[in-house]
Formats: C-alpha cells, sequence, structure tokens
C-alpha cells in the first residue's frame, strides 16, 4: 500500500434553510443572492464543534491572508450555528492546487474535505477518497436531492460512492474568447468562425495591425504551458482520465480505445499550431509560461483565447472581462457533449484520512444549497470585495478590480454553481444558468457515460506514462516543437512506458462494463 499510494503521489504531482431549510439570516459577509430551495440536513448537533479543513483552487489571483481569514470567519458564523462544524478554508492557484493537497494528504496532514480537480481516477485507485456511501443520505440530502441519478455512476466503483460531483456546466464544448473592441475595429466576426481552422485568416489580420500582440494566448497546465487546442481536438472521450493526461481515448462513436497521440486527428492539430508559431501567433516562450491566460488578457497581451466550457459562450466571456477589465465575446465551437470524464472533472471527496467524515459531508452539503455559503466562497466580503448592483449583478468596489480586492472572487470553486445561489457577474443573465442547467440535463451523453476504469492493475503504467505526457505534450501544443519529429518521438516513448497495457486494460474493462449495461 505505501509503493500503491507513492506512486499515486507521483501521478498526482504531475497534474495539475435548517441546515439549508431557507436563505437564513444575513451575515456581515454576504446576502442571498435569491431563496435557496428548502433543505433537509440534519440541525446543528448539541456539544463540541467539529473542526474541518477544506481545500479547494481558483484560477484568479490568490487571495491576501487577511482576505481569506475574513472569508473564513463569515463561513464559521454560518456553519457552527447550523451544523455544529468550523471550517480552516484553504485556497490554492489552480497550477500548484493539487501537488499541495495531495502532499498534505500522503505526509499525514489534515485535509478533510477537497476537490480532486482532474486527479478523480488517481485518487480513487490509491486510497485518497473516503467511501461516503453509507454517509451521503443523512449528511448530504440536498445534493442528493439536485444531482441526476446517473451522475452517481461516473463517481462511483463497484457499486460505491467516493464522491460528489459537483453542479456546474458540465456538458462541455471548446469555448473561443476574443477581444471585441479589437474584433469590430478589424471587421472580424464570430459568424464566420465554427472551426479553430477558421482562425488562421483571423490571427493573420490580428497579427499584422497588432504586431506586439499575441492572437492566440494559453495558460499554464500545471506542468508547462498550454494553448488548449490538444484539448479542442473533437469528438475525444478520455474516459475518466484527466484530458490533459489521456492514456487511451475513445474517438467519435468508437467502442475502441486508442492512443489519441497515434491518430490523425491529433497530427493535423499539432500541425496548424506549429503554422501558427512559426508565424507568430502565440507567445514563443509559452511553453515555460507559469502565469494564468487571465493574466495575459489582463496585461493586453492577448487577442483570443481556447478553452473547454460548459456554460453560455456569453457568460464565459463576461466572466473573463470582469476579471480582466478586456471587453470580451465568445462563441461555442461545435456542440456539447457530456461524458464521465467532465462530471468527473472536479467532483468533492472526503479524505480517506479525514476523521470527521459526517462534518466533512455537512459542510460539503451547505455549498450545494446556502446562498450564504455560495456568496462568501464565489465572491467573498460584501462591500469590501464586491458590490450589489439594482439588477442584482455583482462587480468589485469603486476604485478597485477583481484582482485588487483582498478576496479576488468569481473564479472560485465550489459545489453548487448553477442553481441561481451566487450573485450573477455584472454582464451575465439567468439564460446563462438556463443554458447550462439544461445542457446538463439534455446534452448528448458519451457512450461510455458512466463507465469509470479501475487503474490499479496499471498503475506504474499510469505514473511511466504521465511522465512521458509531461515531457512532450506542452511543446506540442504550444507549438514550439516541429510534430513530424516529435510525435513519433513521443509515441515510441509512450510505448515504452506502458501505453499498449493501459490501452488494453481499459478496453477489456470497457467491454464488461458495456455488455452489463
Amino acid at each position: 500500500m505505501k509503493m500503491k499510494k507513492l506512486i499515486a503521489l507521483l501521478l498526482c504531482l504531475v497534474v495539475a434553510l435548517t441546515a439549508c431549510g431557507g436563505t437564513g439570516s444575513s451575515t456581515a459577509g454576504s446576502t442571498p443572492a435569491a431563496d435557496a430551495s428548502s433543505g433537509s440536513a440534519p440541525a446543528a448537533p448539541s456539544g463540541e464543534v467539529e473542526e474541518i479543513v477544506f481545500a479547494t483552487w481558483t484560477i484568479n489571483s490568490p487571495p491576501s491572508e487577511e482576505g481569506l481569514q475574513a472569508v473564513e470567519d463569515a463561513i464559521n458564523e454560518i456553519t457552527v450555528d447550523k451544523i455544529g462544524v468550523k471550517v480552516d478554508y484553504q485556497v490554492y492557484p489552480v497550477a500548484e492546487y493539487f501537488n499541495k493537497v495531495s502532499m498534505e494528504l500522503q505526509s499525514g496532514g489534515q485535509i478533510d474535505a477537497f476537490c480532486a480537480f482532474q486527479n478523480f481516477q488517481t485518487i480513487l485507485s490509491s486510497d485518497m477518497c473516503y467511501d461516503i456511501t453509507d454517509l451521503v443520505d443523512a449528511n448530504c440530502p440536498d445534493v442528493k436531492e439536485l444531482i441526476p441519478e446517473d451522475w452517481w455512476d461516473c463517481v462511483s466503483l463497484d457499486g460505491r460512492i467516493y464522491a460528489l460531483p459537483a453542479w456546474l456546466p458540465s456538458a462541455l464544448y471548446i469555448n473561443l474568447t476574443w477581444r471585441s473592441d479589437i474584433a469590430e475595429e478589424l471587421e472580424i466576426s464570430l459568424d464566420d468562425v465554427n472551426s479553430v481552422e477558421d482562425l488562421t485568416e483571423v490571427f493573420a489580420k490580428v497579427k499584422a495591425s497588432y504586431p506586439e500582440m499575441y492572437p492566440l494566448i494559453g495558460g499554464n497546465a500545471g506542468f508547462g504551458g498550454w494553448t488548449g487546442m490538444t484539448y479542442a481536438i473533437p469528438g475525444v472521450d478520455s474516459m475518466g482520465d484527466s484530458p490533459l493526461m489521456p492514456a487511451g481515448v475513445l474517438m467519435g462513436d468508437s467502442d475502441t480505445v486508442v492512443n489519441l497521440f497515434e491518430t490523425e486527428e491529433y497530427a493535423e492539430q499539432m500541425a496548424l499550431v506549429r503554422d501558427w508559431y512559426q508565424k507568430g501567433y502565440i507567445m514563443q516562450d509559452l511553453v515555460t509560461y507559469t502565469g494564468t491566460n487571465i493574466d495575459l488578457l489582463a496585461a493586453g497581451n492577448g487577442f483570443a483565447n481556447i478553452t473547454g466550457q460548459g456554460g453560455h459562450p456569453d457568460y464565459v466571456a463576461t466572466n473573463a472581462s470582469n476579471q480582466t477589465g478586456q471587453p470580451l465575446e465568445g462563441k461555442a465551437l461545435g456542440n456539447a457533449v457530456i461524458n464521465t470524464n467532465n462530471v468527473t472533472n472536479q467532483p468533492f471527496c472526503v479524505a480517506s484520512t479525514s476523521k470527521h467524515p459526517e462534518a466533512a459531508l455537512k459542510f460539503l452539503n451547505l455549498t450545494y444549497c446556502d446562498a450564504d455559503i455560495a456568496n462568501l466562497i464565489q465572491w467573498g466580503i460584501k462591500d469590501r470585495d464586491y458590490v450589489v448592483n439594482e439588477d442584482g449583478t455583482v462587480q468589485p468596489p469603486e476604485g478597485f478590480d477583481s484582482a485588487s480586492v483582498p478576496y479576488p472572487g468569481g473564479y472560485m470553486n465550489y459545489g453548487n454553481m448553477y442553481s441561481g445561489l451566487e450573485y450573477p457577474a455584472v454582464g451575465t443573465s439567468q439564460e446563462s444558468v438556463e443554458f447550462g442547467v439544461d445542457n446538463n440535463y439534455n446534452a448528448k451523453h458519451s457512450h461510455s457515460f458512466g463507465f469509470v476504469f479501475d487503474p490499479s492493475n496499471v498503475t506504474a503504467q499510469y505514473a511511466a506514462v504521465n511522465n512521458v505526457i509531461m515531457q512532450y505534450y506542452c511543446g506540442l501544443d504550444c507549438g514550439s516543437v516541429d510534430p513530424e519529429t516529435a510525435i513519433p518521438e513521443f509515441n515510441q516513448a509512450l510505448k515504452d512506458a506502458g501505453i499498449d497495457e493501459i490501452i488494453a486494460e481499459k478496453q477489456a474493462q470497457y467491454d464488461a462494463w458495456k455488455a452489463a449495461q
């Protein structure tokens, strides 16, 4: 078991109301955005208050120590009274989040509840998450009521539940966001862009008029910079793997597990990225970039950004605009599809080492149903970190932007981000929320939806394959290496590391799962 957990740690290091029976009285830190649904979580027990640690991540600049402490204090004004739980609230930048959490868990430190961001299979196979099957109904009734029944299959193994699916836009598509002011000036229309291939002509216009600007920007994948172009290959089902670390995928409607990096689709996409890089459309040192796409947009250094998103394009663009101070607009490229990985991309788990699993679940339940908790986590302290406009939307106080307030909100992470609990950002609408919820319920499901791969028989191969992916992925995705020579080297290294064994194991499990449906 020690070796198993050590390998799991290496895997992690590569990636990066009565309790809710009404909105409750407003705290000094927040005001409900809307009436929360009536909940049925147990009332606070009498006696000693249980203390838990809750760790999550942010794509924003991290909050100041004082800013975070004030939010934590306001959260505890609610939780101690409602559920008898005191919360140590920890927030990490997304690029370093799971490194810190996994090391804390492996070293015996206390983390009780955390977001398994892009690492659910890893923690599941390494005994890092608690079997909550027998605890969910009693401690998370609001979560059980909210989440669609078939989503629970995605966070279960052998009929046992190991996580709470986050309720957020999970039917993903490729989302393009760009500077609307520059597009208008150059007479570029989103209507003329329907695939990433259509962007070549757009980028040429931008580069000609703004030679110091990068037409396409990216961010940090946790192990290097990336543009998102590998993620943007259509029809890829990573079968529960992180989309950054896919060791065996399904393509389109095929039931045959393949190596993504050997496919024609991958070769063509990387050739396109290489062409853009050589023409100066991509930041030349992006592969070693340690910041975020938000940082580059805020600095005025970039025109467009490509991400995997499930929210309404206008909502995505508006949130980014509020973060960067730049005028942005967005468009979805392709149709929304929901697969297992979308649901397991950032579920919430109780640590297997937790001494207070029921308390951790009670707190997580509040993040799905309590408007005060939702607004504290998402926005911080009212009138310090944000103000509420007459239309019910929020924005930073006068004289501040979202990066300069003590608790930069808007891109925080918690259980239920799509039921109207939180205040909407200025410029967004109820239509955006309805768009995401409708897609969650009605978007096309991949034909492997609900399949959860158990990698325990190929754990060593996974560690070796992920090390290889870290070596090659970012250089190719940023265009800084020649794909004609790098891709063959990449695939040979993957074979040497054992990717064919992983694919064979995944195929066997998938075939058995499909036969049982």
